[in-house]
């Protein structure tokens, strides 16, 4: 479990790996009794969500890799935002400080109450 990409990165592709791993990859180097490479993976997703908060998010039309037909009818935006905010929390419950995670948990239910993540 600690094996793996160590770079955020929002995982619009199919083969694009779910940057909430690297949330794993921490306890796992916790449970290892590494706190040292585990605090690095949680301040960076918190760094991540940070640095691409206000991105302006674009995809190519004739991608053929999409989860999905949401590039029609979905706010990239609003999805990189959510994205950013759940990695925020995810770094912020890694280092234990669960009223910061819990302030980014709210905000992604603020814009997406049925959003699915490893909070």
């Amino acid at each position: 479990a600690s094996e793996g990409p160590d770079e955020p990165r929002q995982a619009f592709f199919y083969n694009d790996e779910n940057p909430d791993k690297i949330f794993y990859r921490g306890l796992a180097w916790r449970a290892l009794g590494n706190e040292e490479k585990a605090k690095k993976r949680f301040i960076k997703l918190i760094e991540h969500g940070k640095e691409h908060l206000n991105d302006n998010c674009k995809i190519d039309y004739f991608a053929v890799s999409l989860p999905d037909l949401a590039i029609w009818e979905e706010d990239l935006n609003k999805r990189n935002r959510i994205h950013c905010y759940s990695m925020m929390a995810l770094g912020f419950m890694g280092l234990g400080e669960n009223n910061k995670a819990k302030e980014f948990i709210n905000k992604v239910s603020e814009l997406d109450a049925n959003h699915q993540n490893s909070f």
